[in-house]
C-alpha cells in the first residue's frame, strides 16, 4: 500500500495533511496552473491544485489521484526549482475560467457608511456552464494584488531542447460572494496557444477591472470619490501637453531644466485648481454664473492618466495601490 502523503499534492507542494476532493472539482487535472496552500483554520497546510481537465474544464483537487501523470511531473518540476507555493485563506476552492468582464455596479452610500461597489464577470464553471459572478471592489483588487507572482509551468517539449524557459500562468483567488468566508473562487485564465502563458487573458481581466472602477470613481462628485483617480494619476499619469507644459518639456529636452513628470503633472493640476478658485471668486461677486457641480470639478480637477500602455506588472501595481485606497475609504 502506498504512503498516504504520496496521494496528496501536499507531499509535492510543501506539506499538509491528506484531504478529500474539493467541492466543484470534476475529472482529473491534465494541465495545472497553480498549487496553493490553505491557511484556513480547519485546513491549515492543505495543498490544492487548480487547473484544467483533459476536456478543458476548470477543476481543483487535493489528491494526487486527481492529477494526470503529466500534471504530477509538472508539479515535481516546480518543487525542484525551490519556489514556494502561494498561500490562500480558503479551505474550499471553487474553480472557474474567466470569459469576460461585465459592468461595474455602483451601490449608493448611506448617511453613515460608504457602500462597496462591485464588478461583474462572466465565467465558465466546472460543468462547462457560463454564469455571472460579482466581486466586491476590495476583493477584486486585493485578489489581483496577490496574483502578482505567477505559477511557472514547464513546457512539454522542454526535454527535447537544450534550454527552455518556464511558462508563467496567472491565477486569481478571490472571496466568493454569498459563500462562507473560507470558500474562495479560483479564477483561471486560458492561454491563447497551447503551452504558452496566459498573461494576455490575465492582463485583460486586470485592465478591465481597474478601468471599470476608475470610470465609476470619475462619475462621482469630487467629495464622493474614493481616491482611485489620484492613484491612477501617480501610477499612470500622462505628461501635460501644450501651453507652459510644452515649453517646460522642451527646456528639459535641451538640458536647460531638470524635473520629473510627476512634478509637471502636479504643476498642471495646481494651475487648474487656481483657475477654479478664480471662477469661484468671480461667481461670488456676481460676474459669472457657474453650476456648483462644474465649479467642484474645476476646484478638484481629475488627473490625466492612461492605463492602456501599462505593462501587466504596472497594472497589478496600480490595482494594489487602488486596493489600499479602497481599504481606507471603505473602512
Amino acid at each position: 500500500m502506498s504512503d498516504a502523503r504520496a496521494e496528496d499534492p501536499a507531499a509535492v507542494a510543501g506539506g499538509g495533511e491528506p484531504a478529500s476532493e474539493t467541492r466543484a472539482s470534476t475529472g482529473r487535472i491534465a494541465t495545472p496552473c497553480a498549487v496553493v496552500v490553505s491557511t484556513g483554520r480547519s485546513a491549515r497546510g492543505r495543498s490544492v491544485v487548480v487547473g484544467w481537465t483533459g476536456d478543458g474544464l476548470p477543476a481543483a483537487t487535493t489528491r494526487m489521484d486527481g492529477l494526470s501523470q503529466e500534471a504530477r511531473r509538472g508539479i515535481d518540476s516546480y518543487r525542484a526549482a525551490g519556489l514556494p507555493p502561494r498561500r490562500v485563506p480558503y479551505t474550499t476552492v471553487v474553480p472557474v475560467t474567466y470569459a469576460l468582464t461585465g459592468p461595474a455596479v455602483d451601490f449608493t452610500d448611506t448617511a453613515d457608511r460608504r457602500a462597496e461597489d462591485q464588478v461583474r464577470y462572466t465565467v465558465v464553471d466546472a460543468h462547462g456552464e457560463r454564469r455571472e459572478i460579482g466581486l466586491g471592489e476590495r476583493g477584486a483588487l486585493g485578489a489581483i494584488s496577490e496574483a502578482a507572482v505567477p505559477w511557472q509551468a514547464v513546457r512539454r517539449e522542454t526535454m527535447a531542447q537544450t534550454a527552455s524557459s518556464a511558462v508563467a500562468l496567472y491565477t486569481v483567488f478571490a472571496p466568493m460572494a454569498g459563500a462562507a468566508p473560507d470558500t474562495g473562487l479560483a479564477i483561471l485564465f486560458e492561454p491563447t496557444l497551447r503551452d504558452s502563458t496566459n498573461e494576455p487573458a490575465f492582463r485583460s481581466f486586470v485592465r478591465n477591472t481597474v478601468s471599470r472602477l476608475l470610470v465609476l470613481d470619475e462619475s462621482q462628485p469630487p467629495r464622493a470619490r474614493k481616491g482611485y483617480l489620484e492613484v491612477a494619476g501617480r501610477v499612470a499619469g500622462t505628461t501635460p501637453g501644450g501651453g507652459p507644459a510644452a515649453m517646460l518639456t522642451w527646456l528639459r529636452r535641451i538640458g536647460v531644466l531638470e524635473f520629473d513628470d510627476q512634478w509637471l503633472r502636479s504643476l498642471a493640476l495646481g494651475r487648474r485648481r487656481m483657475e477654479g478658485r478664480l471662477v469661484r471668486a468671480l461667481r461670488a461677486v456676481g460676474l459669472v454664473q457657474v453650476d456648483e457641480a462644474v465649479l467642484q470639478d474645476l476646484l478638484h480637477p481629475r488627473p490625466d492618466y492612461a492605463i492602456d500602455p501599462l505593462s501587466t506588472e504596472r497594472l497589478v501595481e496600480l490595482a494594489d495601490h487602488m486596493y489600499r485606497t479602497a481599504r481606507k475609504a471603505l473602512g
